[in-house]
Parts: structure tokens; C-alpha cells; sequence
């Protein structure tokens, strides 16, 4: 049986690479934050890039393309964040971002893309619009001696793919001039030099409409290579998006390698840095073979935490640096190598370090005794080791590094405001707890102990002569 060879081996690939494995991400900035099934796309498509680079030893050329043609939903004020998630979640190294094709500007280059489809008598007018003629192409196509359906099928190079349209017709333009995606694509692929395409299994059914669009466009060159990934889909249409996922305390890296994961050779040695290129070496050459799949948060939380427990230093470094930008480097350097916990709870204590006023967990056992110990040892007569609850008055945690090394870095014009903040959560405690015992106090002994509800006596109160 022979052994599965690697994807950029197909002859279509080997050729088209000579010279540099060319791709494009495509991004719509109608959002602020990408979906997350859209950055795995965009992850595995730079990915797939520089390992197939790497391995025929040529450049990996990766660019962005903003396909904003649709002005009623894009805004240009989502594109500043929509980059920041691809470099610093995705880390995905960009090329020149701000000379990015934006096909909102493009209207002149399609026209002209139309008029060369005109010259070639590909075009025909339906309801007012331009559509291509795809009987039209396929003959023309047949004239110079190539097949549509060969091409289409050489130009998929993991996945089957419909041969032919099924349109006989197909809309270039809408009807108030703005440039539909088959053309766009086609002009921007071919000027950008694109000679990798990664695409969800769903766009499937563009290649044969996009194949005899470059092929005519490109004067008869073959078109670029298509990638067809399974899709990340969500349960619901609120899914949490990128930014939601980072909010509710999920590492980048570790949401960098659950997005990679299936395209990975094995899973990863914990003790790696996560960084892209650190990823780019486990990447199958052998593409895996899988349907779609749910997104699994579960599954992302658990591996969040392992990711947190064994990060290198300095990805655990700069992640926690960006949540908290204005501690000091030996406190963002001191909570992560003596507390290797989920990035939200490290950025807590990061805080506590900082912070005048802090949130406090519910008091552990023996506060007291470590509110006592704590004041003491601020007036340098403390005798003894610190109890485990020192931690809790000082950072309002009850988990987290032992006491003593706390105090070894803490900063002790803290002390005080921390012990009086825990000293008001310790009454407000205490006075949580006398009202719940006084309303769950029996009336009687009878009342204890018959079982039925405890019963409050009524005292009526005479007034008057």
C-alpha cells in the first residue's frame, strides 16, 4: 500500500510553488472580532503556507485582503482589531498590511475585468446585471485545447469538487454596480499572485465557477491551488467570538493551538513555547482526514489550564503583560513563574500587587488570626510563620503562592489599606452570618424538632389607654 504522500507533492502544488507559496486571507470587517471557526481558517491557511514553504525551500508570502465591497455592514474602525487578532492570537506574520487590497476601492479593476469578459464574448445580461456565460467559457476553453473539467479537478487538491456550475449563468455584478465575490476574488487572486487558496469544504462549489473565471481573466494560466478545510461550526447563533473567548480569561496561546490542533502531528509537548512558528514545525504535511466538527469549549477550558500550568515564560510573559500593561516587569515576572495558573486568576493577583482597592473572595478559616498576624508583622513584632490565610487579606484570594513569598515582594505601603479592606470584609461577613442564623433560628424546641416548618410567634403590642 503506498504511503500517503504530502499535500504540496500534488503535481499541481509542485508547480505553482516554484517560486513561493503565495496565499491571502480574506476579511470581512463587518465585526470587531472574527469568529471562531473564521481565525481557525485564516490559522491553518498561514500555517499550511510557511510548512509547505518550508519544506521546498521556498518564501511563504502571506497578505490580507479586506472584502469590504459590502459598505452597508463594513466599518473601517473593525479593521484595527480584526489585525490585532491575527497577530497577536493567530500570530500569523502579515505582509505589509497596510498596502492590503480593499476591494471597496477596487470598482475600477473589476470594470475593466468585465469589459476584457466582454471582448471575449463571455458575458451575457440577465435582469439588467452581467453574468457569465459558462457555455460560453467552457467552449473557448475547448478551443485552446483544455478541458474545464480537468482543470477544475487539478486545481482541488484535497477534496472533490463539482466539475461544473450548476448554473448555466452566473452573476458577476449586483444591479446597483457593486462587484459580486466570484469576480472580486478572481481580479485580486490574480494581480496579488495568489498561489494558495484555503477555503471552508462549504465554497466548494465556487472552484468551477472561480477556475474558468482566472482562466479566462489570466490569460490561460492555471489557476492556484485549492485547500478545502472542514468547518468549526457553532451551536447557536450567538457563539462567543474571539474577543469574548479572551474576555472570559482564555489564553491566546492556548486558543492558538486548540484552533491547530487537528493539523498538528501529535499532540504537542507541553514543555514548547506555542508561538506560530513553534506550530508551523508540527504541521501535517499529510492532511488529516475529517468532517465538520463543533466548537467544544470544555474541551478549550481544559486545555486552557493545562497550556497555563507548563507555558514557557516568555509566552506566559507577554500574555499576561498585554491584560495588565501598566505593572512592573518584576511582578508580571514574579506571578508567572511562582503561579502557573489560568491567565484571569494570575491577572488578578498581578493586580493585587498594584491595586488600592481589590475584590475579596469569602473569608477562609483562622482570618483573624491572619488579619492579627499580618498587623503585627507591619509593625515588625510578629513572631512565628504567617498563616495560610495572610494570602487571602492580601490579595482577596484563598488560592494562590505561599504567604511568606508573598510577603517577600509585596509592597508594603499596601499593607495597610489591605488590612483594612479585609477587616470590612470580615464584618460584613460576620454580620451575613448573624442574619442567617437569626432567620433560621427556631422558635421553640418543639419547633426544632417536629419537622415541620419553624413557626415564628406573633407578639401583638398594646397601645393606647
Amino acid at each position: 500500500m503506498t504511503a500517503p504522500r504530502p499535500w504540496f507533492t500534488h503535481p499541481t502544488a509542485s508547480k505553482a510553488f516554484r517560486e513561493g507559496v503565495r496565499t491571502r486571507l480574506g476579511i470581512s470587517p463587518n465585526h470587531a472580532s472574527f469568529r471562531v471557526g473564521v481565525l481557525r481558517t485564516h490559522l491553518l491557511t498561514a500555517l499550511l503556507a510557511h510548512s509547505a514553504a518550508r519544506d521546498l525551500g521556498v518564501q511563504a508570502h502571506v497578505t490580507v485582503r479586506w472584502d469590504d465591497s459590502d459598505t452597508l455592514r463594513s466599518r473601517d474602525e473593525h479593521r484595527d482589531r480584526l489585525l490585532h487578532e491575527l497577530r497577536h492570537v493567530a500570530q500569523i506574520p502579515i505582509e505589509d498590511p497596510e498596502e492590503a487590497f480593499r476591494q471597496s476601492q477596487r470598482g475600477g479593476r473589476y470594470r475593466q475585468a468585465l469589459r476584457r469578459l466582454d471582448a471575449l464574448r463571455l458575458l451575457v445580461t440577465r435582469r439588467g446585471v452581467p453574468c457569465l456565460d459558462v457555455a460560453a467559457v467552457d467552449r473557448l476553453m475547448t478551443a485552446h485545447g483544455i478541458s474545464p473539467e480537468a482543470l477544475t479537478a487539478s486545481a482541488a487538491v484535497n477534496a472533490t469538487t463539482a466539475l461544473s456550475p450548476e448554473q448555466s449563468v452566473v452573476p458577476l455584478m449586483r444591479s446597483d454596480g457593486r462587484v459580486l465575490w466570484h469576480l472580486a476574488t478572481v481580479v485580486d487572486d490574480i494581480e496579488q499572485r495568489t498561489t494558495l487558496i484555503v477555503r471552508g469544504t462549504d465554497k466548494r462549489e465556487a472552484t468551477p465557477i472561480q477556475v474558468r473565471l482566472y482562466w479566462a481573466l489570466a490569460g490561460g494560466k492555471h489557476p492556484p491551488v485549492h485547500l478545502f478545510l472542514p468547518k468549526l461550526l457553532e451551536k447557536d447563533s450567538v457563539a462567543p467570538r474571539v474577543a469574548d473567548l479572551l474576555e472570559q480569561g482564555t489564553r491566546p496561546s492556548a486558543l492558538r493551538y486548540f484552533l491547530a490542533e487537528p493539523y498538528l502531528l501529535s499532540s504537542q509537548s507541553t514543555a514548547r513555547s506555542l508561538h506560530f512558528f513553534a506550530l508551523v514545525d508540527q504541521t501535517r504535511t499529510v492532511l488529516p482526514r475529517h468532517g465538520d466538527s463543533l466548537l467544544d469549549e470544555w474541551r478549550l477550558w481544559s486545555l486552557d489550564r493545562k497550556v497555563s500550568a507548563v507555558l514557557t515564560l516568555d509566552v506566559a510573559r507577554e500574555e499576561l503583560k498585554e491584560r495588565c500593561p501598566y505593572s512592573p516587569s518584576h511582578i508580571i515576572a514574579w506571578v508567572i513563574r511562582h503561579y502557573p495558573r489560568p491567565l484571569l486568576q494570575q491577572v488578578r493577583l498581578c493586580r493585587a500587587f498594584t491595586a488600592e482597592k481589590i475584590d475579596y473572595d469569602s473569608p477562609p478559616k483562622q482570618t483573624e488570626e491572619a488579619w492579627l498576624w499580618l498587623e503585627a508583622w507591619s509593625h515588625g513584632t510578629t513572631k512565628g510563620p504567617p498563616p495560610h490565610s495572610v494570602r487571602w487579606v492580601l490579595t482577596g484570594q484563598q488560592d494562590g503562592p505561599e504567604a511568606m513569598e508573598l510577603l517577600e515582594v509585596f509592597p508594603p505601603s499596601l499593607v495597610a489599606s489591605r488590612l483594612a479592606s479585609a477587616s470590612q470584609e470580615l464584618s460584613r461577613s460576620k454580620a451575613a452570618r448573624n442574619r442567617s442564623n437569626v432567620r433560621s433560628r427556631p422558635s421553640s424546641s418543639s419547633d426544632s424538632k417536629s419537622g415541620s416548618p419553624t413557626v415564628r410567634p406573633v407578639t401583638a403590642t398594646r397601645t393606647g389607654a
